[in-house]
């Protein structure tokens, strides 16, 4: 029940619905008419069936032979309840099949009402297969000078320090202002050399315990001694942790 048609006269007009065959304007009736489904008024509904079909003729509408064989259907089963029992003897369709069909019809058009609903609801939506990603299998080796790892190093800081330090702003109102110097932190590196023979850069100047600035400062100092072969350094992966050992003296 799609397009609406009109016919339109002197006198009155007359507003007509596109149904998609007989049984469809056989439902429409008996909506219309508030009917129950299984006690339908066949005298009622043959009369406005074949007005239907009349109104069509009217407007020069092409009918096609599903509305005229329904139409002669619902006259015979209108002439039936008119005529005496067994005068009659035709075999055509009953009236309880012809109410079985119109109740499955209702069933199948109500499913189909609801099925194109959720394809309009959902005839826009696209659904795309995650990419598969293939990361590289071999380390990768960067060229870096010795600029570039301090001021790596110097954001790494200062990123984890917004992270780890909630009470920065509380701290800072507090805090004693202290110079660092490059050879104090030397100093620092090899009295732990001396204890250990080794030790992890991150651990002995971990931000939990120093600031930025000692931070950066001590970092510095290990790049002067490792430029001056003092000691070594070895790193598992970039931002991993760096592992310091001395260098033995060649006897």
């Amino acid at each position: 029940m799609q397009n609406i048609l009109t016919l339109e006269t002197t006198k009155y007009a007359i507003k007509l619905q596109n149904f998609e065959g007989p049984l469809d304007l056989l439902c429409h009736l008996i909506d219309k008419n508030k009917m129950d489904i299984c006690d339908i008024k066949i005298s009622e509904i043959t009369d406005q069936y074949i007005e239907y079909i009349n109104t069509m003729e009217q407007m020069n509408l092409e009918i096609t032979s599903e509305f005229i064989f329904m139409a002669s259907t619902l006259l015979y089963l209108k002439s039936k309840h008119l005529l005496p029992s067994g005068e009659d003897e035709e075999k055509e369709i009953s009236e309880e099949e012809l109410i079985r069909r119109i109740i499955e019809y209702k069933k199948y058009k109500e499913i189909s009402k609801k099925l194109n609903e959720y394809y309009k609801e959902n005839c826009k939506r696209f659904y795309k297969l995650p990419d598969k990603i293939e990361l590289p299998k071999q380390k990768l080796e960067i060229e870096y000078s010795q600029n570039i790892i301090v001021d790596l190093y110097r954001d790494i800081i200062e990123k984890n320090a917004k992270r780890l330090n909630q009470n920065a702003k509380n701290i800072e109102k507090i805090a004693i202002v202290e110079n660092y110097t490059v050879a104090d932190k030397v100093k620092v590196m090899f009295k732990e050399l001396i204890r250990k023979k080794r030790f992890v850069f991150n651990n002995l100047f971990a931000l939990n315990k120093c600031n930025k600035k000692e931070v950066v400062t001590a970092f510095s100092g290990l790049l002067e001694l490792s430029r001056r072969s003092k000691v070594t350094t070895n790193q598992q992966e970039i931002f991993g942790d760096i592992l310091v050992e001395k260098v033995k003296k060649n006897v």
